[in-house]
C-alpha cells in the first residue's frame, strides 16, 4: 500500500464511493461557440435546501459559472436535485446544453 493511500485513506480515492461518481455537463458558449466540459461533484457541489424547520435536506441545488478558454463570458448553469442527489431540473444562460458526443466530436475537429 502506498504512502499516500495510508495518510489519506478515502481522499484518493480509496473510499466506499467511486472515485469519479461524478456528474459531467457539456454546454456550448452562445457567444463564440466554444465546447466546454464541466464536472459537478455531488458529494461536494451540491448545496442542500431546506424546507420549514426540517433538519434534514429536502433538495440540493448547485450553481455554476462557466467561462471557457476563448472568450470572457460566462455562462451560468443552476441544476436542482432531489433529497437524494438526483438531478430534477436545469437550466443554463448564455449557452446551450450539448451531449457529450457533440463535445467530443467538436473536440476531433478542433484538434485536426
Amino acid at each position: 500500500m502506498s504512502i499516500f493511500k495510508k495518510l489519506f485513506g478515502g481522499l484518493l480515492g480509496g473510499g466506499g464511493r467511486p472515485a469519479d461518481d461524478a456528474i459531467w455537463l457539456y454546454v456550448r458558449c452562445a457567444a463564440c461557440g466554444e465546447t466546454i466540459r464541466v464536472r459537478v461533484s455531488p458529494l461536494n457541489d451540491l448545496s442542500p435546501e431546506f424546507e420549514g424547520e426540517r433538519d434534514y435536506p429536502t433538495g440540493y441545488i448547485v450553481r455554476k459559472e462557466i467561462v471557457g478558454q476563448n472568450c470572457f463570458r460566462r455562462i451560468h448553469v443552476e441544476m436542482t436535485f432531489d433529497a437524494r442527489r438526483q438531478p430534477l431540473s436545469q437550466d443554463i444562460t448564455g449557452g446551450t446544453f450539448i451531449t457529450r458526443e457533440e463535445y467530443e466530436s467538436s473536440r476531433d475537429a478542433a484538434s485536426a
